[in-house]
């Protein structure tokens, strides 16, 4: 998948309210393709939308990369917004991917395809 193609997915998933099965299967695929080392099995679960298994995906498929978190639990549809840098010492790089939404781990989702988009990220 391209990188526009991946972008546009990720807009399309940060957007979502809820857990969208297809388009979390498909972003998965896209991850698979752009981070081959990661354990298939592992990249599999993350599709399943699950904010803990999207977690892991993002620290083995961007070890070291600082994720920051924001937003509301408390109510049924929070604001999310999830940002993922390179943790080089600095506070002040710049973030690779970021997202925005409603659903968490929809945002963490968009922005890890957003964030392996991005021709300078390795």
């Amino acid at each position: 998948m391209q990188a526009q193609a991946l972008v546009a997915l990720a807009e399309k998933i940060e957007q979502e309210p809820l857990y969208d099965a297809a388009l979390c299967e498909l972003a998965f695929d896209g991850v698979e393709t752009q981070l081959p080392d990661v354990d298939q099995a592992m990249i599999r679960n993350g599709a399943m939308g699950g904010v803990d298994a999207v977690l892991m995906v993002i620290d083995h498929g961007l070890p070291g990369w600082a994720i920051s978190l924001q937003g509301t639990a408390s109510e049924v549809h929070g604001h999310w917004t999830c940002s993922l840098r390179r943790q080089i010492g600095r506070d002040d790089d710049p973030a690779m991917g970021v997202a925005k939404g409603p659903k968490l781990s929809n945002v963490m989702i968009a922005a890890l395809l957003k964030a392996l988009t991005r021709k300078d990220m390795r």
